[in-house]
């Protein structure tokens, strides 16, 4: 028999803003609060300094536009489209998934392709959030898996056009898409002269921009990730000023099939879903960075000695790791701005530490 769980993203969303909010200090100036749901995610704005509406509504607008560019669930999007005309002609399109395109396949050059745009037939024969998904035959996933590559994707810049090599070919923008539209948030509201505020871009990424009118840093509380574990379940709190929060999780999205979990963050070595030996992974980085894009997704994918080797080698990227057997692994940078709360301690929760970095700090 098989169960699967589709969470409702607005609330989602909603808690993850509501966590920031009571982290924050009271004594602050409150912000103006517009929400929006786009296609599947509730996006949140919370910006300081009495922003003019205009702002929101042009935030808004260029949210929708990425959106009806890139998005997978939509027949009609850029993406589709060039999906659709796998290995018969290149598609012309908009500056904006040109962009974004370079960026994944960036991301999967750097990550020797664990992370890679091409991956769309295996998340669409898995359909994790599809009304009855299931296990597919070992034929099937080997079929879905000979499609994945980066490296069969062709853009030619002068023409603006994309074009993948084979027929069957499918993008996908999952995990990177979002990265962009957040950073076109911020860069807007920049443009009309905010300086502090919370992007909530869902229940994956937060921006923090600037600095508290008090000084304090901004506090954002990580959620235990244990399958079914309420949202108000809170193992810990990382602080910090000016940076971006992006969190990969199999928790939120997969399906019970003969008492397993099947997730939606797939491996496409194995054209399964990742099983890496971790729970959850959550990258930071200073706002004024294009790391983040799918970098959080790569270092799942990768567990955690991988992971951690990845972001090391890095400038400004910084993560927490949490496995399986609830150990939280920190890299060197979130040193001093992660502590675990009494409630995640209790839920078994402890810090631990790698080889390497024992031995790193001994000499």
């Amino acid at each position: 028999m098989n169960f699967f769980h589709r969470p409702f993203v607005k609330s989602i969303a909603f808690a993850n803003f509501l966590l920031v909010s009571l982290l924050s200090s009271c004594a602050d100036p409150g912000p103006i609060v517009q929400q929006q749901d786009i296609y599947t995610t509730s996006i949140i704005l919370s910006l300081y300094g009495n922003p003019p509406p205009v702002v929101f509504d042009k935030i808004f607008a260029r949210l929708h536009q990425i959106d009806l560019q890139m998005s997978a669930q939509r027949s009609n999007s850029e993406i589709n489209d060039i999906s659709d005309h796998a290995g018969k002609s290149p598609v012309k399109v908009s500056p904006d998934t040109l962009i974004v395109l370079e960026n994944a396949l960036s991301m999967a050059k750097l990550t020797h392709g664990i992370f890679d745009p091409t991956i769309g037939p295996v998340t669409a024969l898995w359909n994790v959030e599809g009304e009855n998904p299931h296990v597919p035959s070992p034929e099937a996933i080997a079929h879905a898996r000979a499609l994945v590559n980066w490296r069969d994707v062709v853009i030619n810049q002068q023409a603006g056009t994309v074009f993948l090599t084979r027929p069957g070919m499918r993008l996908d923008f999952g995990g990177i898409a979002k990265g962009y539209a957040m950073d076109e948030a911020v860069r807007i509201a920049r443009n009309y002269g905010v300086k502090t505020g919370i992007f909530n871009m869902g229940d994956s990424s937060i921006c923090l921009l600037g600095t508290k009118s008090n000084g304090e840093p901004w506090k954002v509380g990580i959620q235990d990730p244990s399958y079914g574990a309420p949202r108000s379940s809170i193992i810990g709190i990382v602080q910090g000023y000016n940076f971006v929060v992006e969190t990969s999780g199999p928790y939120e999205r997969y399906f019970v099939q003969n008492g397993k979990h099947y997730h939606h963050i797939m491996d496409p070595r194995t054209g399964a879903p990742a099983e890496s030996g971790l729970s959850q992974v959550t990258l930071l980085m200073p706002v004024d960075t294009t790391l983040g894009d799918g970098l959080s997704t790569s270092c799942f994918i990768l567990g955690l000695n991988k992971g951690m080797q990845l972001i090391n080698s890095l400038s400004g990227a910084s993560a927490i790791f949490v496995t399986k057997d609830k150990k939280v692994y920190l890299s060197p940078g979130v040193a001093g701005r992660f502590s675990l709360t009494e409630q995640g301690k209790a839920l078994g929760y402890r810090l631990a530490t790698l080889p390497s970095q024992d031995q790193s700090e001994k000499s």
